[in-house]
């Protein structure tokens, strides 16, 4: 068994031994938490193992198949990578750890305290401890040398949420505990055997002969309890009448359901325990964690116990006292870091937080280094990397997160030669890639430019309306953005609208329209329905039903005072690091970000129109005014006032001539003080154009129209080889040409954003739907109808992406996002998606030509299918894997770490590993068919379907393209899976007619 597991086949059963072991803990992870799944899968030696036979598997047929030689010099690069990255892995894992670092302001540290939990048994200067991750599942033992005798702590339980109370057990104390009441108080009182307490003038005892003249006596007589008064004592039952008073100085049992009186002071037994001792136990409110042990020592067992992170608690058990601890193993560093400062931003007029960031001082020895630290600016020092996670409750103190990695630079070795090593295999004459080439008969150079190129270019009442003739006046008014850029009023309008209420328009009103009338009459606009909320929860926090939320549904009334209904939520929620927030705590921050976002619209602190002499910064009309010398804010608050003045009447009366006047000093003034930064008017007009034409929705209907007609002639004329099309070639012109205007847009919006296209959701869908039709027409020489599949796949993702309502980054709030990294990890990954998108599509059209069996052309065009269809994939897979460990990259240099066994990146893991198993079919002779690929290709895209799709809304993680509020899964996936089952089974019946790879 060992021997096959080291072979071709080995290496297939193995990707897909990790692909599901991946996925499960995905599942695990959603359902149980992080540590659960680490625990259970990614910490094993099972899952160690099969990554060791993988690299043992590779290094064998490294040799086997002797691609260290010349002609396979590209593979071998990739291959070899594996090794390295492997290697680093394993460094990683069981050399390197991660931590956390808590400083106050004012104060040093070099303490880390790490994820690996230590349990400890200790006896006055003799220890043992044990690296321990505690869950219900535990079972270990600690064996301490005490006097040459063993004391042996055993774990018995863990109780996520405890506190302690009083339990029966074997060898405990005899203990009681009442409840007493009046009018007014309650209390719990806990007796142990021999102990007194004294209500008012009565003694109250618990096996102790007490000289208090009045006395109320409990007493233990073979495990039962007794009660014994000089008083009159009153005993009731509850749910019935009758009462009965107790016998004076007599032994009377008690009864654990009465109810006892005397003077109006009710007490009541709650537990009654002739071995007791108290433990931790099940509570819902508390958050602490604990783990109860049972300890042997000298020929007598006790129950101790320890809550995590808490200080050592001590206990006596045969004649000697031992202490048990739980809690984080802490590394204690050669050098300590001072906080100087802890600095938390906030939106204006706000509580919530926009960014956080601390100011440190490091000191090692005699030397000092000041550092700011803060997201994508990570602390190197002394082999440790140091990074902003989050943050005390009182704002005085910060959490850095620790890594020490010494696998980092066999791992990045390993990423530089699997990307060369992939890229080379394209230009490789003896590439399996070249190869298939040859067999088309065809030209690759359009391939490889095109392939190339991927990375090179990476209202209301009338009375509140401003008329839209005034409004397209005011669109090329300038605005710098927050990242710098000068835009139109035109845009940050569109953004503004499409972030608060998900959509450019309101009750008829163009974005410029209603962003003018909220400025101009902010009071006005407190009660609109205008914020969206899609959160189920969130809405009965809010008390709405709708999906739209005014900015008076934020605030409510207690104490006469006014509150903010999501400031204690949305601060607890900032302060949990990014990788640990749920969807409900992304959906509260979202939420609470378009609420400061629509607070900053009202105090017009968005729109940064009014330039400074010899500044580079623009300046909000507030600002301005405030901070302004006297003379020129004067001027500024002026030409201002002018213009809502004439805004308002203009409003009242329809004439909008002033106001139209009142502008154009605006722009003069914007020209005249700004025009080192002023973009010219040919680009402000493009922009306005860009955002007006709507490029990438307008394509919707004609990328579908013509892929829909297209595969049809295709198809007819595969049934009718002889009979030709005219419109072919008039619907490939078209897709052509449709392509030239996406591209376009693409860089038109690349110009005009400043970043490259494909920094969200929506940008990211348009980029694949975009590598779709570059699929399709790479391959369009040999085959019409790969053109014509990619082309209707292109024009459902734009659908898909225009269904979504995606906000637009128009805000530092996530930082991390700001990355060179992230634009070539993502541009690359996401272009991967259009080729394995076509591979899904010809695995399903040669599928359905297996259905239809063996005529006249059909056995030649499921040939050529297949073959671009490996080509395909392997372009797709190459991308997808250069993209995917190029991610690492980027969350090693934002986050600091490169890997973390987030859904997202385990699930791109996954889908290589599918991909890689079915590249490797020709080398297995029962699978080297073109059915057998054609099945898997189609149903390998349904692991891309859960990366893209199915983690961000079913499953945790960082990654939240799309997150949102969980959605049934729809029906479409259900029914296309059931199709694709049925077309399976059809097929079969003339797999006989499928020719090897």
């Amino acid at each position: 068994m060992f021997k096959a597991l080291l072979d071709l086949r080995g290496s297939i059963i193995l990707f897909i031994l990790l692909a599901i072991s991946c996925a499960i803990a995905t599942i695990l992870e959603s359902i149980y938490g992080s540590d659960f799944a680490w625990k259970y899968v990614y910490a094993t030696n099972w899952f160690g193992l099969i990554m060791l036979l993988l690299t043992l598997n590779l290094i064998r047929n490294l040799v086997v198949y002797k691609m260290y030689r010349i002609k396979n010099f590209a593979s071998f690069i990739f291959h070899i990578s594996f090794i390295f990255i492997f290697l680093g892995a394993f460094i990683t894992r069981y050399f390197g750890f991660e931590g956390e670092m808590r400083i106050r302001e004012g104060g040093y540290s070099n303490e880390i305290i790490t994820k690996t939990n230590i349990v400890k048994l200790s006896q006055d200067k003799k220890e043992i401890d044990k690296d321990e991750e505690i869950n219900s599942d535990s079972n270990f033992n600690l064996d301490l040398d005490v006097d040459k005798k063993i004391a042996k702590l055993k774990f018995d339980k863990f109780i996520p949420n405890s506190e302690l109370s009083w339990v029966s057990v074997k060898n405990g104390i005899p203990i009681v505990s009442f409840l007493f009441s009046d009018d007014k108080n309650k209390k719990d009182i806990d007796l142990i055997s021999g102990e007194e307490v004294h209500l008012g003038d009565i003694g109250f005892s618990f096996n102790y002969n007490t000289l208090a003249s009045k006395f109320i006596k409990i007493l233990l007589k073979n495990n039962e309890f007794f009660i014994n008064t000089n008083q009159e004592v009153t005993q009731m039952i509850p749910g019935s009448d009758k009462k009965v008073i107790l016998p004076r100085n007599e032994d009377v049992k008690i009864d654990n359901l009465a109810v006892y009186n005397i003077n109006g002071l009710n007490f009541a037994p709650i537990k009654l325990l002739s071995s007791g001792q108290r433990l931790p136990v099940y509570s819902k409110l508390s958050p602490k964690k604990a783990a109860i042990f049972e300890l042997s020592y000298n020929k007598e067992t006790k129950k101790v116990y320890a809550f995590f992170g808490a200080n050592p608690l001590a206990f006596d058990v045969g004649g000697k006292q031992f202490k048990v601890s739980w809690a984080p193993k802490v590394v204690k560093l050669p050098f300590s870091i001072y906080l100087k400062k802890f600095i938390l931003s906030r939106y204006p007029g706000s509580n919530s937080p926009s960014g956080y960031a601390s100011s440190v001082v490091v000191k090692d020895k005699d030397k000092t280094m000041d550092y700011k630290i803060y997201m994508n600016h990570v602390l190197d020092f002394g082999g440790y990397r140091f990074f902003q996670s989050s943050y005390d409750i009182d704002e005085k103190g910060t959490i850095l997160s620790v890594n020490k990695d010494p696998g980092k630079i066999p791992t990045y070795i390993g990423y530089f030669l699997l990307s060369i090593g992939l890229i080379l295999n394209i230009f490789n004459k003896h590439s399996r890639f070249r190869t298939i080439l040859k067999l088309l008969n065809n030209t690759n150079a359009l391939i490889l430019v095109a392939f190339l190129s991927l990375f090179g270019s990476s209202l209301r009442a009338d009375d509140q309306n401003v008329s839209k003739t005034h409004a397209d006046k005011f669109l090329d008014v300038v605005v710098q953005g927050f990242d710098g850029r000068m835009i139109p009023f035109d845009t940050i309008a569109r953004e503004l609208m499409d972030k608060i209420h998900g959509s450019e328009s309101f009750n008829g009103l163009s974005a410029t329209q209603t962003i003018l009338s909220i400025m101009s009459d902010p009071k006005q606009w407190r009660s609109e329905k205008f914020i969206k909320v899609s959160d189920k929860k969130l809405k009965e926090i809010l008390g709405i039903k709708g999906s739209f939320a005014s900015f008076d549904d934020f605030y409510g009334i207690k104490d006469n005072k006014s509150y903010y209904k999501l400031a204690k939520l949305s601060d607890e929620i900032n302060r949990i690091p990014p990788n640990s927030r749920s969807t409900f705590d992304k959906d509260v921050l979202k939420v609470d970000e378009r609420l400061n976002i629509f607070y900053m619209v009202f105090m017009g602190e968005v729109f940064r129109i009014i330039p400074k002499k010899d500044d580079t910064t623009w300046y909000s009309p507030v600002r301005a005014i405030m901070q302004f010398p006297k003379e020129e804010s004067s001027r500024v608050s002026k030409i201002l006032q002018n213009y809502f003045f004439s805004l308002n009447q203009a409003k009242k009366t329809n004439d909008y001539k002033k106001a139209d006047e009142a502008l154009s000093k605006l722009k003069a003034y914007q020209e005249s003080v700004g025009s080192k930064l002023m973009p010219s008017a040919n680009k402000l007009e493009l922009e306005i154009f860009f955002n007006k034409a709507k490029i990438f929705q307008r394509l919707i209907l004609v990328y579908l129209a013509c892929g829909v007609l297209l595969f049809s002639l295709c198809f007819i004329k595969i049934l009718r080889p002889n009979k030709n099309f005219f419109f072919i070639n008039l619907l490939t012109n078209i897709i052509f040409i449709a392509f030239l205007i996406q591209t376009t847009g693409l860089g038109l919006r690349w110009y005009i954003s400043g970043h490259a296209p494909w920094a969200n959701a929506y940008e990211s869908l348009v980029y694949i739907s975009w590598a779709m039709v570059l699929s399709g027409l790479i391959f369009v020489t040999k085959s019409r109808i790969s053109l014509s599949l990619g082309v209707i796949l292109a024009g459902i993702t734009l659908f898909v992406a225009h269904l979504n309502s995606i906000d637009p980054q128009i805000t530092n709030i996530q930082p991390v996002l700001k990355s060179y990294w992230l634009s070539i990890h993502v541009s690359i990954i996401t272009a991967s998606y259009g080729f394995l998108g076509l591979c899904f599509l010809l695995g399903a059209f040669s599928l359905l030509l297996f259905a239809i069996g063996d005529k006249d052309g059909i056995k030649k065009q499921i040939s050529i299918s297949t073959k671009v269809n490996e080509l395909s994939m392997i372009l797709g897979l190459s991308l997808l894997t250069i993209g995917n460990f190029l991610g690492g990259v980027w969350a090693n240099e934002s986050w600091g770490r490169y890997w973390g066994w987030d859904p997202k990146e385990t699930w791109a893991l996954i889908t290589i590993l599918v991909y890689a198993s079915i590249i490797h079919f020709r080398y297995i002779k029962s699978l080297n068919n073109e059915f057998i690929f054609s099945l898997a290709s189609m149903f390998a895209f349904l692991s891309v379907i859960m990366t893209y799709f199915g983690v961000n809304f079913y499953l945790s993680g960082m990654h939240s393209y799309a997150s949102g509020a969980r959605i049934p899964v729809p029906i479409s996936l259900w029914v296309s899976l059931i199709l694709m089952i049925i077309l399976s089974v059809l097929a079969y019946k003339n797999k006989s007619i499928s020719k090897t790879l």
